[in-house]
């Protein structure tokens, strides 16, 4: 089995383009996943998430601990891979004690607030990289070496909890800085692609409290209508290819 954590697409087609080359492989959102049992009989399992300010996202995290806590290891393959736009910077120590192999792959940049969308000829060029660099790795996988793709330098850890504490405080009330503009068309698509199901209707979205700055809504949203305060506007969106009919 194979898990991935999703906003604009990148993690799902790591997921999907490692699950092609194993024979009866499967790709499962792991927002939405708690029952454990059918991992029993897995050969392998998966974890393929984005780097968030240094680190994996809370909820990548929460979900390794339940995984880790109801399966045995010692007849399991598990591997992750981390999919990122700068640096993959300090994961790797977040999941060094749980997996076998780890890998990362470069990807177009999905946070918009923070930074902006790469254009087209940008977003090709990293993209058509990171499928001969998938097919490298999953070769790997698909014979179950034991490959650490990269080692934090010494001090990483420092570094990373700080990068993830800056990434929190930029974050912080993230889900009171969302709303839909005139543009909006009730569409409601957004609610489809939440992960976590956070965004319910009325006239126009509304967000709860549970956001986990996947970016999903503000991506995918056909109109381009969802804001992120006034940093989003008039911003290019980024979205996989692979990704565009994909809804939890």
């Amino acid at each position: 089995m194979i898990f991935y954590f999703s906003g604009a697409g990148n993690s799902y087609a790591v997921a999907k383009q490692v699950a092609d080359q194993i024979e009866g492989e499967q790709v499962v959102p792991l927002a939405r996943f708690n029952d454990f049992k059918q991992c029993d009989n897995a050969k392998q399992i998966g974890i393929v998430f984005p780097c968030y300010g240094a680190s994996a996202p809370d909820i990548v995290l929460d979900f390794k601990n339940k995984l880790f806590s109801h399966i045995n290891k010692e007849n399991i393959y598990v591997f992750a891979i981390i999919t990122y736009a700068n640096s993959a910077a300090g994961s790797y120590l977040d999941f060094k004690e749980d997996v076998d192999a780890w890998f990362k792959v470069k990807m177009p940049e999905s946070d918009i607030y923070s930074t902006s969308a790469p254009g087209p000829a940008k977003q090709k060029s990293l993209l058509d990289k990171s499928v001969t660099e998938i097919n490298n790795f999953a070769k790997d996988i698909l014979n179950k070496k034991d490959t650490i793709m990269y080692r934090p330098i010494p001090g990483m850890r420092f570094i990373s909890k700080q990068g993830n504490k800056l990434i929190k405080h930029i974050y912080k009330d993230f889900d009171k800085k969302l709303y839909s503009d005139d543009k909006c068309i009730g569409c409601k698509l957004c609610i489809k692609v939440c992960p976590v199901q956070n965004i319910t209707f009325d006239e126009k979205p509304v967000w709860g409290s549970s956001c986990v700055n996947c970016f999903g809504c503000v991506n995918r949203c056909p109109k381009n209508a969802i804001q992120v305060g006034k940093k989003t506007k008039n911003k290019k969106r980024y979205v996989h290819p692979d990704y565009k009919n994909i809804y939890y």
